[in-house]
């Protein structure tokens, strides 16, 4: 064999290729690419608002879609050439959001670097470009890739134009019209619907919209109408300590780009109420900061937190609160009017309420709620916006929990419009899917719905009174029976893939097939009208699923879908063990490798410490229920993240379970158990806690009941399911004693008698990838999960060893360059010899080798016996 050996090349990548890939564009963008146009649309309206609300020009804004373009063009004061140019360098990001706490829209940060990606990287080729005219200028954006070096190339060009005021952005976008148009789209946004619902949240601005061939004008309901404005002054009382820091630390990182150095009163000015110099000099001297530059708040490297702490008291104490009526209210008059005229809602029915109050953090909030019952509604509408911006998805969890309270139900022929103004709105994922309100916004949410839905409330009630329908629900019900109904595999089929980008977050994380099938059957239930579309989950994951993949090669070749493992696989020799599971069998076929070479390649001294057990490695194990989550983990890294044992079974823990957990907890290791939020979860924490007849702990059991709850399921509105128990004793009794509140013994119990109690549960599989992540990284970092560091004494030692082992290493790199095996002559009938050697013995070939070599003997060695 050949002793010729490769000599690897380091080679440098651009880190701007990360941006200009789909996986990265997505991580930014919040959305998988199906949406990207949707969501870019939403931000560049954002941006033509917010630039013409802030020079005080009532908006005008053109929205034009066509087939291969799309472009938005605003009245405003003009882009400023600078934040174009800067925008194009993707080592920086540029915003003058990022660091304010101000109710603003938008907030991406990054629109325009996304807008320069989005039509390359959808578009799969290697060309993309983007025009903007904007203050009597012209440019051309165009994306191309160098190859040679593996990086995006931007270029850049002028020219003169005859518009002198506003922006257009043109985006040259492939088939562009099908993703912002789509047919029957009962799951996508369409531009037309998107652009209506801006002017429900934005009564003082006009918009238009033209695409393929068909225009709609929407005109200014109340020009005189007054919000919040971007150029207004952010309030003192809306920042933390930390996030006061942050907006210092920006002003400094500009003065090192080459700003102007700043004095403090200079930046106190910029608050809301502090313009007057006296007030300033007053501010300044109460902090102490009296005469200083902003920059001398630095001391040894970092922003003195006791000079911020000093300042944001002096400025609080300075100047009002900002009432939060004074952020703007969209008012009955105009919500009531878009409803009637785009929701064909009865404008006798609509109901307005206005909450308005201070959160714990001091922060002023708005909500608004509407609602209308309509005449011509195939079911119950629901339109959101934060901060004058409609979202792309119900951000609010609550929401569907508190209609169903009040009898509003999904197939009602209502409309429901929430609006939320506050300064800081916090969000669980980049997407703005789903946002985390503070209990005093939740509350005024509850208030809210309860009033406007009053009357619809206690017409159902009344209704069931009755026990009877009236006229135009039973045309209602006459109009379902004439439709021709989809069957289950059909309407899985249908949603699958949108399932699929939900649970894997859009392709970006591994998702099993029971997580599809939560994602999948709330839309497979609106398609079909059927409860239970399946009456064993095993029917979708292990029918329609895979046959859906097996039917769809070009669509599912990207999957990453994990099936539950069925068996494992051991090797002779090596013991690599696979389960039986699809990304085991994947990963296991794409690491087969046969390679025996003439020298020693590598002779490794290994520096990480030989641990076994938990000393010095370990201080947690998280007991997960089920094993389906196990390539999620490891996706995720949380083992190493957190130095983590992952431990998994399926249901309920064996009494080798317990033993382990009774010696893991005599070395004060804490066992996390994450679990669904059903009985059997809350009997497993039970369980692991206390002695059983067959098991008694020597050491009292440091068990954590880290599983899903209640709480979980509302901010995250998860889907339930139903189910049934067996059982001769109120299943609330084991409940409680495992944990339970009353509130969720109420959800999963809610009645029933001996032998046929009825409730819900929710499973960790509701959960997309994503959410599961961030929920588990936060349940982790509340358990106080941190990594292990050894002491002092462990540590030394394990640095002596290291230093040793580098040494050593050294030494035997050098004798390995030396020693590549050409000199060594290999005896005849090698293969014989071996053979002798290994029939009828434990023995591997290679071992056998190995062993021949070490002791010299060749076939001459009559001797030989092993």
């Amino acid at each position: 064999m050949s002793s010729h050996q490769l000599n690897r090349q380091t080679f440098t990548i651009s880190r701007m290729m990360e941006f200009f890939t789909a996986k990265e564009l997505q991580m930014q963008i919040g959305h998988w690419p199906g949406l990207w146009p949707a969501a870019l649309l939403k931000e560049l309206l954002d941006n033509a608002l917010d630039a013409c609300e802030g020079t005080g020009v009532q908006p005008d804004v053109r929205v034009v879609v066509e087939n291969d373009f799309l472009t938005v063009e605003d009245n405003g004061p003009g882009m400023p050439r600078e934040t174009l140019e800067r925008s194009l360098d993707y080592a920086i990001r540029v915003s003058d959001k990022s660091h304010y706490v101000s109710p603003s829209r938008g907030q991406l940060g990054n629109a325009l670097k996304c807008v320069w990606a989005a039509p390359f990287v959808a578009a799969g080729s290697d060309f993309g470009c983007v025009e903007i005219v904007t203050g009597g200028h012209a440019h051309r954006i165009e994306v191309t890739l160098d190859r040679i070096a593996q990086k995006p190339v931007l270029e850049h060009t002028v020219r003169d134009a005859v518009v002198k005021n506003g922006t257009s952005i043109t985006m040259h976008w492939p088939n562009v019209a099908s993703s912002l148009l789509p047919s029957g789209g009962d799951f996508f946004y369409n531009a037309f619907w998107l652009v209506r619902q801006y002017a429900a949240f934005n009564p003082h601005a006009r918009f238009s919209i033209q695409a393929l061939g068909d225009t709609e004008e929407i005109s200014a309901d109340s020009e005189a109408w007054v919000k919040w404005s971007p150029a207004d002054p952010t309030s003192p009382h809306w920042y933390s300590e930390e996030r006061l820091r942050t907006l210092i630390g920006g002003c400094i990182a500009s003065e090192r780009e080459g700003a102007r150095p700043r004095t403090v009163r200079e930046f106190i000015s910029e608050f809301r109420g502090l313009r007057a110099t006296t007030k300033q000099k007053e501010v300044a001297a109460n902090a102490g900061l009296s005469g200083a530059l902003l920059h001398d708040l630095v001391r040894e490297g970092n922003i003195d937190l006791t000079a911020v702490r000093n300042l944001l008291a002096a400025l609080q104490q300075a100047c009002k609160p900002v009432q939060p009526q004074s952020m703007g209210i969209i008012g009955q008059e105009h919500l009531a009017a878009w409803m009637v005229h785009n929701l064909t809602v009865v404008p006798t029915s609509v109901r307005h309420k206005s909450v308005s109050g201070f959160t714990a953090s001091g922060l002023p909030f708005v909500l608004e709620v509407a609602f209308g019952v309509g005449e011509e509604m195939g079911g119950r509408s629901m339109v959101a916006g934060v901060n004058w911006t409609p979202m792309l998805s119900v951000p609010f969890a609550e929401l569907s929990s508190l209609l169903g309270e009040c009898r509003v139900d999904r197939w009602d022929p209502v409309a429901v419009i929430v609006h939320l103004v506050c300064p800081q709105v916090e969000f669980t994922d980049r997407g703005k899917s789903q946002a985390r309100l503070p209990e005093e916004i939740s509350q005024a949410m509850a208030t809210a719905i309860q009033y406007v839905t009053k009357a619809w409330k206690d017409a159902k009630r009344k209704a069931d009174r009755n026990d009877r329908l009236n006229q135009r629900q039973l045309e209602q019900l006459q109009k379902e029976e004439n439709r021709p109904p989809l069957t289950v595999k059909e309407a899985a089929y249908q949603v699958m893939e949108m399932a699929y980008m939900k649970a894997s977050s859009g392709n970006t994380l591994p998702a099993n097939a029971r997580q599809i099938m939560y994602a999948a059957r709330p839309l497979v239930i609106e398609l079909t009208g059927k409860a239970r579309p399946w009456a064993q989950s095993s029917y979708f994951t292990q029918v329609l699923l895979p046959n859906f993949v097996d039917e769809h090669p070009q669509l599912t070749e990207n999957w990453d879908v994990v099936y539950d493992a069925r068996g494992r696989f051991v090797e002779p020799h090596t013991r690599r063990r696979v389960d039986l599971g699809t990304v085991s069998v994947r990963k296991y076929i794409g690491q087969w490798y046969s390679n025996v070479s003439d020298g020693v390649e590598w002779v490794p001294i290994h520096t990480d410490v030989n641990t076994h057990g938990p000393a010095n490695r370990y201080r947690f194990v998280l007991f997960v229920e089920k094993e389906g989550f196990n390539e999620l983990l490891d996706a995720a890294r949380f083992a190493e993240r957190y130095d983590l044992v992952i431990m998994s079974t399926k249901g309920m823990s064996v009494t080798a379970s317990r033993q382990l957990v009774d010696r893991l907890s005599e070395q004060s290791v804490t066992v996390l158990v994450l679990h669904d939020f059903d009985k059997s979860g809350f009997s497993i924490v039970q369980t692991l806690r206390t002695d059983t007849r067959r098991y008694h702990y020597s050491v009292a059991p440091r068990v954590i009941d880290l599983g899903l709850r209640l709480a979980d399921v509302h901010v995250m509105n998860l889907e339930k399911e139903e189910v049934t128990y067996d059982s001769g004793v109120d299943p609330r009794e084991n409940l409680r004693d495992g944990g339970a509140s009353e509130e969720e013994c109420a959800f999963l119990v809610e009645g029933g008698k001996s032998k046929n109690w009825y409730g819900h549960r929710v499973e960790l599989n509701a959960m997309s990838s994503d959410q599961f992540v961030a929920w588990l990284d936060k349940k982790l970092e509340m358990a106080g999960v941190r990594k292990v560091i050894p002491d002092e004494i462990v540590l030394g030692r394990a640095y002596r060893r290291a230093v040793c082992a580098a040494r050593i290493q050294k030494e035997i790199d050098r004798v390995v360059a030396e020693y590549d095996g050409t000199g060594v002559e290999v005896p005849d009938g090698l293969s014989q010899q071996i053979e002798q050697m290994i029939q009828g013995t434990t023995l591997s070939w290679d071992l056998a080798v190995a062993e021949m070599a070490r002791v010299g003997r060749t076939k001459s060695d009559s001797s030989m016996n092993f």
